[in-house]
């Protein structure tokens, strides 16, 4: 099954919202009160820096629900996952939890530490933690594969 064009535009996705976050994580809360106008094909269009950023939050939440509803609609087998990708989408979930919480870390902030914990030492123990995993999934298919 291939995914090199799914990888594509959700690569593209995710270097957009990284933009987003980097540019945008050092407005203050005055400074989310700023109106400003973007031009669209449409026209000129009134915005408001904290709307921008509230749907920068809610977008992608909104589009998970409307690509579940199209892959139940168009009778897709993955409107009914297996267990594995259930889990799957439950490891991408909670990743995304743990990102958000990253999102506006720098280095600076990789060697803070509280009760002996640093986010240094927590990255780098998932970085080994997911290595295992891969190594003991890829062990895993062979012998099923045998």
């Amino acid at each position: 099954m291939a995914r090199t064009e799914l990888q594509k535009l959700i690569k593209d996705v995710v270097a957009y919202q990284e933009e987003c976050i980097a540019q945008s994580r050092s407005l203050t809360n005055e400074q989310l009160d700023a109106n400003f106008t973007v031009m669209r094909p449409s026209g000129p269009r009134p915005q408001v820096m904290r709307s921008v950023l509230y749907n920068l939050s809610i977008h992608p939440r909104e589009h998970s629900i409307h690509l579940a509803k199209i892959l139940q609609k168009t009778g897709s087998p993955l409107a009914q996952p297996t267990e594995a990708q259930a889990i799957i989408a439950k490891a991408k979930e909670a990743w995304g939890e743990l990102e958000a919480v990253m999102a506006c870390l720098d280095d600076a902030d990789l060697d803070r530490e509280h009760e002996g914990h640093t986010p240094r030492n927590i990255l780098t123990h998932l970085r080994d933690a997911h290595k295992s995993y891969l190594e003991s999934i890829e062990a895993g298919i062979k012998s099923i594969a045998k």
